[in-house]
């Protein structure tokens, strides 16, 4: 290496460190992958801008820098910090192990001392997580892992000419930007370290999740590893705004367009709202952080919201296709079933997330679609039932959560009033209505009848009432374990509380048997009682 090539290499990791201090890790990143153009051999350097990657939540392992200097205890601690960010204690406890033996046993300054106390204790803390994971296994929130015959939609190919007449729903897209996330690979070019990979992964991996969460399995181990390398290649590709709020998204993107045009704008901006998706999706379904998710949920759908109102003149061909319709519906989808599930965390009226919120939301998602448009052609029957049906599906069981947790909320001061009551009836309505919106064979379609059940017996129903829903769920839970059998669902205890509905249905048609009870009475669940006026 030359002395120019040196002194540059120093000048931009000397940025780079400036820009770092000011936590714009985008920017350091960036300096840092300047400077190994003209240094590809400084561990300092790779351990750098790992550093910068962890700011981004990104996948930059610093593992180029220990396989440079197996010395450099920093860089061990920063591979350390990242294999904990992908949640793998048992990579991340040889990486500690590794830091601490790389740190001098004797003779050591103040700040190596401190230093080896901190990585002694995170190196505990690694492999407390590593035992409690042994000891009590768990896979992500939402995740599917199992054999590819145990597929919801492999099963539901293998029926295809029984299912013919209602179409079947198609996977392919995921699946083809999994093929194509796992044909990246870092490697080592004449300009310094980089990545082949392809363009269009995150796009995959978004329009599927989109269109149905259920779609996301794990079928590698090295996943988020995999995923992180991915997204940094095609973020670094597009120039997407990788650290800014959606305000500042939204002030920057007219000033690049009259600069650099749509060609330029278009790939940044939607990578960076789909960026957003994904970090929401991983953050509520990999870290049960629904809070979080929410914050990335919204920061999306306010620049989508925006962009459709300020470019709707602009075609979708200049623009892009997030701002599609449909797109946007299933992002205001995913946010709003996070704005749910961060309710259940924060509970009760006086919530940092009211129940207003998600009844509103409902409600601008069934004004949007109006009326179901008719079915199309077999073609794109995936499609339709994703953004329309289900859609719709989605928004009456939004409905039917805000009326029963409305009614949760009042029963509690009380008691079961005859407005409670009433809630409760509509949550059920509302939660059957969302039932028919799906075929009878798949899961949501019982998991909304067992909600709607579940309602009226909060409330109390005629018996009549709660057996027609509880025949519904009973014709319907043959069909839906041909293909759902093994699903998220079934691992967190779907069957069991399908399993207890259909003794409660056996119990009153013996009570309607025997006399105990008439198919007109109201019955309510055990231990609750009308409040008498």
């Amino acid at each position: 290496m030359s002395m120019q090539q040196n002194a540059e290499a120093d000048r931009l990791k000397g940025e780079g460190n400036a820009l770092f201090a000011k936590n714009d890790f985008s920017a350091a990143y960036n300096k840092y992958t300047q400077a190994l153009h003209h240094d590809d051999k400084n561990a300092i350097l790779y351990c750098n801008r790992a550093a910068c990657s962890l700011g981004l939540n990104s996948g930059d392992l610093a593992d180029q820098a220990t396989e440079l200097d197996p010395a450099y205890a920093k860089a061990w601690s920063r591979l350390a910090a990242a294999r904990t960010g992908l949640n793998r204690p048992d990579l991340a406890v040889k990486a500690w192990e590794r830091a601490v033996a790389a740190l001098p046993i004797e003779n050591m300054t103040a700040a190596q001392q401190k230093q080896k106390a901190q990585y002694k204790a995170e190196l505990a803390t690694a492999k407390a997580k590593l035992e409690d994971l042994k000891a009590r296994p768990m896979e992500p929130q939402g995740a599917v892992s199992m054999q590819n015959g145990q597929l919801p939609w492999n099963r539901a190919a293998a029926m295809l000419p029984e299912l013919e007449r209602t179409g079947v729903w198609e996977s392919s897209e995921w699946q083809r930007a999994l093929i194509a996330m796992k044909e990246g690979r870092p490697m080592h070019t004449s300009r310094g370290p980089g990545y082949f990979g392809r363009q269009g992964v995150i796009e995959g991996l978004t329009n599927a999740l989109v269109a149905d969460t259920r779609v996301f399995h794990i079928s590698d181990p090295n996943f988020l590893e995999m995923y992180n390398r991915q997204m940094m290649f095609e973020f670094t590709q597009s120039k997407a705004w990788t650290d800014n709020g959606s305000r500042e998204v939204i002030t920057q993107v007219p000033k690049r367009l009259r600069t650099e045009g749509w060609d330029s704008v278009r790939p940044a901006l939607s990578l960076t709202v789909r960026g957003w998706v994904m970090r929401a999706f991983m953050e509520d379904n990999f870290k049960n952080n629904s809070v979080a998710a929410l914050d990335f949920y919204t920061s999306a759908v306010e620049v989508l919201r925006w962009g459709q109102e300020a470019y709707k003149d602009v075609p979708f061909s200049d623009k892009g296709q997030i701002f599609q319709p449909t797109f946007i519906r299933g992002v205001k989808r995913l946010r709003l079933e996070a704005f749910m599930k961060a309710y259940k965390m924060n509970p009760g009226p006086n919530s940092k997330f009211p129940l207003s919120e998600l009844l509103a939301g409902a409600d601008e998602l069934l004004a949007e679609i109006g009326t179901l448009p008719d079915r199309p052609n077999d073609e794109c029957i995936g499609f339709y039932l994703s953004f329309f049906p289900y859609a719709v599906g989605s928004a009456h069981a939004l409905r039917g959560f805000y009326y029963l947790h409305t009614a949760i909320n009042l029963e509690k001061t009380r008691g079961l009033t005859e407005e409670v009551g009433e809630l409760y009836g509509k949550a059920a309505s509302e939660y059957k209505e969302a039932a028919l919106k799906y075929p009878t064979d798949d899961e949501h379609h019982a998991g909304f009848l067992q909600c709607s059940f579940d309602s009226h017996y909060n409330g109390g129903a005629p018996a009549r009432d709660l057996l027609d829903t509880l025949d519904r769920l009973k014709d319907s839970i043959p069909p839906m374990k041909r293909i759902w059998e093994f699903t998220a669902n079934a691992v967190a205890g779907r069957d069991f509380v399908l399993k207890q509905a259909l003794q409660i249905r056996q119990q009153l048609l013996d009570k309607i048997a025997n006399g105990t009870i008439q198919e007109q009475d109201k019955v309510y669940k055990p231990g609750k009682s009308p409040v008498k006026t």
